[in-house]
This record gives C-alpha cells, sequence and structure tokens, in this order.
C-alpha cells in the first residue's frame, strides 16, 4: 500500500513538470535582446556612415587626382571638359554612389574644388557633404575627414584648405 501511495504521489508529480518556458524567463529574453539591439544598433549605423564617407572620399580623391593629370598633361582648367568628374575607370561616379558631385574651380587661385553631397537613396543623411580640392600651382591634396550637415560647411571645413 505503501509503494502504491509512492508510485500515485510520482505520477502526480510528473503530470505537473513544466514543459517549456515560463513568461518570466520569455520575459528576460526579450529585454536582454532589446538592451543589446539598442547598443548594437547605432553602432552599427554609424560604422555604415562611416564607410559612405570614406567611399565618397576616395571617389573625391580619385576625381581630383584625375583632374591634376589632366591640368599638367593639357593645361586645362578641370571645368573645361566633362571626364574629371569620371572615375579613373571612365564610369561617370554620380551614377554608382551614394553622393552626387559638384565641382567649382577659382581660376584666381588656380584651386579645384570637388563636394560630395548625399542623395535621398543613400540612407545618409540627405545633403551632408563632404568636400576636398586640389591647389593646382602646389599640388597640394586635400579633402575632408568627416560628412558634415551642409555643403556650405563641407566647403569651409578647416582640413579643405589649399
Amino acid at each position: 500500500m505503501l509503494a502504491m501511495r509512492l508510485i500515485q504521489r510520482l505520477k502526480r508529480k510528473q503530470a505537473r513538470t513544466p514543459n517549456g518556458f515560463t513568461l518570466v524567463e520569455l520575459l528576460v529574453v526579450v529585454a536582454i535582446v532589446g538592451i543589446l539591439s539598442a547598443v548594437a544598433l547605432p553602432n552599427f549605423l554609424s560604422q555604415t556612415d562611416k564607410a559612405k564617407a570614406t567611399e565618397a572620399k576616395t571617389n573625391i580623391s580619385a576625381t581630383l587626382k584625375q583632374g591634376q593629370a589632366k591640368f599638367l598633361e593639357d593645361n586645362e582648367d578641370p571645368e573645361s571638359t566633362n571626364t574629371n568628374m569620371n572615375s579613373a575607370y571612365g564610369t561617370p561616379i554620380d551614377d554608382a554612389t551614394n553622393f552626387n558631385y559638384t565641382q567649382s574651380f577659382n581660376s584666381t587661385n588656380n584651386i579645384w574644388t570637388v563636394t560630395a553631397t548625399a542623395h535621398s537613396k543613400s540612407n545618409v543623411d540627405t545633403g551632408k557633404a563632404i568636400a576636398g580640392c586640389v591647389n593646382f600651382d602646389t599640388g597640394k591634396v586635400a579633402i575632408g575627414k568627416q560628412l558634415f550637415a551642409t555643403k556650405k560647411d563641407a566647403e569651409a571645413d578647416k582640413d579643405v584648405s589649399c
């Protein structure tokens, strides 16, 4: 009889054994995932912006060097031809990137400035810009180190002084 009672008690205990997760355990996991994503997502997004800024710097650098070579070869200012806004591979850089590229040439100082401004398809804040310049008299090339809120701020960057 004692053995029967023990067997019945064991069967009842086994029937009450929980299978799966409790609500508290699930809430703890959701909270941990939420905290981790709140920390990781901004870091990921800033790395994406840095990568896009690096893309713009690379294209500006290639364009400035190409324009400088054109100036040294033909003694023409960069605005006199359209080839200066192409990459070193001959593909228009405007078509394949996250930025629109504009140029200006100061014939008094022989300084050529190229500015990359983020467009709406880039997932970078539209209007953010980075600039670079080359002085054809001295050969100095300068490119900004960061994205600025506006094109005007990017061109006024102290790092972009030729």
